[in-house]
Parts: structure tokens; C-alpha cells; sequence
């Protein structure tokens, strides 16, 4: 007969925690506010292209035009039009008064004054309005720094080979870096590097937009019963444990409908671009790589920032039903939740400085504190510059401070909505601590 209360008291609490999952999950997936949210980053994606594609369009645009060529001989007239072939429209039959006339009445965009006096030191001075286009001059000045070499290497009695190999002077640096575990190296500019660097920013980014999202949906979740005043009623028949563990789950599965909707996405557009013919420049860019040869050699970053990026969204999420737990009413949310905001901000302003400075001591220091963990980590594993011991550190760091993350938000949750006041975070949580307190000597 024991057994069998306590089985029914089982069948009843799992009921009742279903119950407040399944309402949570409803009311928000079942919501406009959830397709914003999930098309949101879609919609910012897309404007940030079309803005990048107009302003791209608008510079090139800007950067030829109308262009008057004055005191160039016929070897530099030859090498200009080859070397601008047809972008800009090419006058060379004004003097300086006929062009300063046509740059006044905007029927030319400028013009170049050429001086080859001195063949070894060609001058030259190019003249645009203030409110005209601006034109790059990048062409002329490749064309006349060339034939200004030109005359000095026959000045010097030198051959066409001589010059060219004087201008191939340069000394590349390739740098290497080398992992210490395994003892190989590889270069920093190959373009697994580049892959890497951009997994861990949209790791940091994606974290980022999450832990903004559901901080403010899980506290203002909370924080709408509390504020009204409910809770006594709602508490009276169900432990705050399983209300606040149905409260989280609820959300928990929120968070994954839209990981999965992305996830969903991301598929389509993978399979569209592997049966869509690649562009030269990017298989000029990738050289002998291949696409899903990149993510494989990338499975590395993508599961260890993938499992900290989870543990962070979860930490942040769980403070945030704490903190939400502790508002009167719900138009203090922001107010309470600004602490945790701050922080996510601050961990993804070192992630950025990371990606630069991987090896800092302000680096690998926040990379082991949970909450700066999931924006930092990936930049340092970007950048191998982290051990697999360090890995392995942080991920049990994380998971266990969720853990206790967790534990104190459960046991502090029934004093939590139970106490109503203005004193702010510390007032309010000090009032939570003694409410539980009595009730624990009761």
C-alpha cells in the first residue's frame, strides 16, 4: 500500500509537471513574438547583405567616371587606356583652363595634370570637386610609377629581366604555429584558419543573441505570475520545485524548436550550395579543399564550442528565471536582469578581443569563468592556442556551476515569489533568505 501512494504521488507530480511544461512551451512557441524570434536574425542577415551590396555598388560606382588626361605623352596615353580598359571615360585633348572649365559645370569628374619634364621624376597632380565622385586614381599612379621605373632602369643601362627582378624584392614571413601536443604546425593564413575563426564568431554571436532572448523570456515568464499575486494559490497546490522545473523545461524546449528550426535551415542551404556549381573565386579561395572537408577538419571546434555554448545559454537562462523570481511585478524586469546582461556583454567584448590576443592572460583567464566561458573559448580554440586538459577544465567548470546555478535558483524559488519588494536586487533577495530561513525553522 506505501509503494502504491507513493507511485500515485509520482504519476501525479510528473502530471502536473507536464502540465505547466506543455503551457509554457504553447504560449510561447504559438506566438507572433516566436516567429520575430526566429526570424529576426534571418531579417538582420538579409539587411546587413542588401545594405553591404548597395553601399558596395554605390562605391564602385563612385570611383569611375569622367576623367581629363592632360600633359601625358602618347607612351603613357597607351599605357593609361590599357590599364583602365574602358572603366572610366578618357578626355585627352583639353588643356588645364578647358578642364577646370568642364569640372565647374560638372561635365567632366576630374582631371590629371601630368608633368614627364623629367622622366625619372614624373609629377603629377589629380583635381576632383567637393561635392563631385571619388575617383580612384589607384590606376593611373600603377601606370606612371611603371613607366617612371622604366626610364630609370635605362637610365642605368639596366635589361627589362634586371628591373623585374629588382621589384621582386620582397621578403614573405610565412608564419607557422605550432601545437605543442601533437608537435605539427600550420600556417595562420590557410584557409582551415579562416573557417575556424568564423565558427567561433558565430559560435560567440549565436550565444549572444540566445542568452539575450531568453534571459528576458523566462524572467518575464516568471515575473507575470508573480506579479499577479497568484503564486500563494499556485504553490499551495504543486512544490515550488516542480513549478519552477516545469517553468524551465517549458523553455528549454522553446530554446530547441528554434535550434532545430535553424538547424533545419542550415541543412537546405548546405545541400542547395554542394548541388549549385561554386564560383571561381571561391574555389580559387579554397584551393585543393573542399566544403565538407573544412567541416570535418572543423568537427573539433564546432563540438567543444557547441557543449559550452549549451552550458552558458543554460547558466544564463536558469540566473534568469532567478532574477526573475525576485521582481514584483513585471515592469522591473529589465532592471533586475541588467547584472546578467552586462556580463554576457562583457564576455562576448573579451571574445572579441581574443580573436586578436588568444594567448592575453585577460583572455585565458575569463575563458575558465563560466560566464565568459561560451563567448571566449571558441576564439582560443580558433586559435589553438588551448590544451585539451583546458578544454576539459572549463567544460567541468561550466557544468558544474550550472549545476549550482540550478540547485540555488530551485531552492530559493519558493521564497523568491513569495516575497514582494522595492529594495532592489540585494533588499530583495536578503528578504527572500529570511523568508526561507523561518520556514525552514517551521
Amino acid at each position: 500500500m506505501k509503494s502504491l501512494k507513493w507511485k500515485q504521488v509520482d504519476v501525479m507530480r510528473n502530471s502536473r509537471l507536464g502540465i505547466i511544461i506543455e503551457e509554457v512551451y504553447k504560449k510561447n512557441v504559438f506566438s507572433w513574438s516566436f516567429v520575430m524570434l526566429l526570424l529576426s536574425p534571418i531579417l538582420m542577415v538579409a539587411v546587413v547583405a542588401i545594405i553591404s551590396g548597395v553601399i558596395g555598388m554605390a562605391t564602385a560606382s563612385d570611383s569611375i567616371g569622367t576623367v581629363s588626361i592632360i600633359g601625358a605623352t602618347d607612351q603613357t596615353v597607351s599605357a593609361i587606356e590599357k590599364e583602365d580598359n574602358g572603366q572610366n571615360q578618357l578626355i585627352f585633348d583639353q588643356d588645364v583652363d578647358q578642364a577646370q572649365e568642364a569640372l565647374v559645370n560638372e561635365e567632366i569628374d576630374g582631371y590629371l595634370v601630368i608633368d614627364e619634364s623629367d622622366p625619372e621624376a614624373i609629377q603629377a597632380e589629380f583635381y576632383k570637386s567637393n561635392t563631385g565622385k571619388n575617383i580612384s586614381t589607384t590606376g593611373f599612379q600603377t601606370v606612371l610609377e611603371s613607366i617612371q621605373l622604366s626610364n630609370r632602369s635605362q637610365a642605368l643601362g639596366l635589361t627589362e629581366e634586371e628591373s623585374s627582378h629588382l621589384i621582386d624584392s620582397n621578403v614573405a614571413i610565412q608564419s607557422q604555429t605550432i601545437d605543442l601536443e601533437s608537435g605539427t604546425s600550420e600556417s595562420d593564413q590557410d584557409i582551415q584558419s579562416m573557417v575556424r575563426t568564423g565558427v567561433a564568431y558565430v559560435v560567440s554571436f549565436i550565444v549572444f543573441m540566445f542568452v539575450m532572448n531568453y534571459i528576458s523570456i523566462i524572467s518575464q515568464e516568471i515575473a507575470v505570475e508573480k506579479g499577479s499575486r497568484i503564486m500563494e494559490i499556485v504553490l499551495s497546490s504543486i512544490s515550488s520545485t516542480t513549478h519552477f522545473m516545469g517553468k524551465m523545461l517549458g523553455i528549454f524546449l522553446v530554446l530547441l524548436t528554434q535550434v532545430a528550426f535553424y538547424a533545419i535551415l542550415l541543412g537546405i542551404i548546405f545541400i542547395t550550395i554542394m548541388n549549385t556549381p561554386m564560383p571561381a573565386e571561391l574555389q580559387a579561395l579554397l584551393g585543393d579543399e573542399t566544403i565538407p572537408a573544412l567541416l570535418s577538419n572543423s568537427a573539433s571546434i564546432i563540438g567543444w564550442s557547441g557543449l559550452l555554448a549549451f552550458l552558458g545559454i543554460i547558466t544564463y537562462s536558469v540566473l534568469g528565471a532567478f532574477l526573475g523570481s525576485l521582481v514584483s511585478n513585471v515592469q522591473d524586469v529589465n532592471k533586475m536582469i541588467t547584472p546578467i546582461i552586462l556580463l554576457s556583454i562583457t564576455g562576448f567584448y573579451i571574445g572579441m578581443f581574443g580573436l586578436g590576443f588568444s594567448n592575453n592572460i585577460l583572455v585565458r583567464v575569463a575563458s575558465q569563468i563560466p560566464f565568459f566561458t561560451p563567448f571566449v573559448m571558441p576564439f582560443r580554440i580558433a586559435a589553438e592556442t588551448v590544451s585539451t586538459t583546458e578544454l576539459i577544465l572549463s567544460v567541468i567548470i561550466s557544468l558544474l556551476f550550472s549545476i549550482l546555478c540550478l540547485w540555488l535558483s530551485a531552492n530559493f524559488y519558493k521564497s523568491n515569489v513569495l516575497t514582494y519588494s522595492d529594495k532592489g536586487l540585494f533588499g530583495t533577495l536578503k528578504q527572500s533568505y529570511t523568508l526561507r530561513q523561518s520556514e525552514k525553522k517551521g
